[in-house]
């Protein structure tokens, strides 16, 4: 009665490998998962400049309106500037009024509050960004001096 006792503890060589191919589908799955948010972060930090950048264009234009002047109003509406996210994509703001400033006449008549409609669009140079990025419309009071 000499039976060889099989010692049946412990992970064979096929419950390893199963393992290892099982952690393997997993880890690709994560790895793609990370991959896509670290893309909508930085799409997000991109239309986060974009939107900053169109604000600041509108809070300059409202500041300029108080100056009660055509030509410094849309001096700070119409340029067209470049600026860049972290990541270095550059984003061109641009801006327009959707009527002309009415300038006084020869008599120096003109209606002493105007209200001019602006639209500010940022675009992004990125090539997966879907443009325009940003577009804001709003309307401005504009107070001419006497």
């Amino acid at each position: 009665m000499n039976h060889k006792l099989r010692d049946d503890e412990g992970f064979g060589l096929t419950e390893v490998m199963i393992s290892m191919l099982l952690l393997l589908i997993i880890m690709m799955a994560m790895i793609s998962a990370v991959i896509s948010a670290l893309q909508i972060t930085a799409n997000n930090g991109t239309n986060s400049t974009a939107a900053e950048a169109v604000q600041q264009r509108i809070e300059d234009v409202r500041a300029a309106s108080v100056a009660g002047d055509c030509d410094v109003l849309e001096g700070a509406a119409l340029p067209t500037t470049t600026v860049s996210d972290g990541r270095g994509v550059l984003i061109t703001v641009s801006g327009s009024l959707a009527s002309p400033c009415v300038r006084a006449s020869a008599s120096g008549e003109r209606d002493p509050v105007q209200v001019m409609r602006l639209t500010v669009t940022a675009n992004s140079s990125a090539p997966e960004a879907s443009n325009p990025v940003v577009t804001t419309t709003t309307d401005i009071l504009v107070k001419f001096q006497p």
